[in-house]
């Protein structure tokens, strides 16, 4: 009995340190999160791609690349709301035009 839970315990170890990139960059709060999860549940038995997989996890994004995340963020915002105004703008139209 004791030597099946050692096993379990021994296993569950396994498979927590196989996708430990994969949980880091989830804690993280990374942006490619299922592409990481992705290559390391399938490439990471080689020990290249598991290191590989961790570096990405850990290494934080650079910058000039937060810049244009939010940038493009605020932009499509913007572009939203000026398509609710233009959409607004025509039911009023519409509606005038009805009366």
């Amino acid at each position: 009995m004791f030597r099946y839970l050692l096993e379990g315990v021994a296993v569950t170890a396994a498979v927590v340190v196989y996708f430990l990139p994969a949980i880091l960059a989830d804690r993280k709060g990374r942006r490619n999160v299922l592409l990481l999860a992705l290559l390391n549940a399938l490439f990471g038995w080689t020990v290249v791609c598991w290191i590989a997989a961790l570096y990405w996890a850990l290494h934080p994004d650079s910058e000039a690349r937060v810049f244009r995340i939010v940038r493009a963020k605020r932009r499509a915002h913007a572009q939203a709301t000026v398509a609710a105004i233009v959409d607004r703008a025509h039911r009023r139209a519409d509606a005038a035009h009805t009366r």
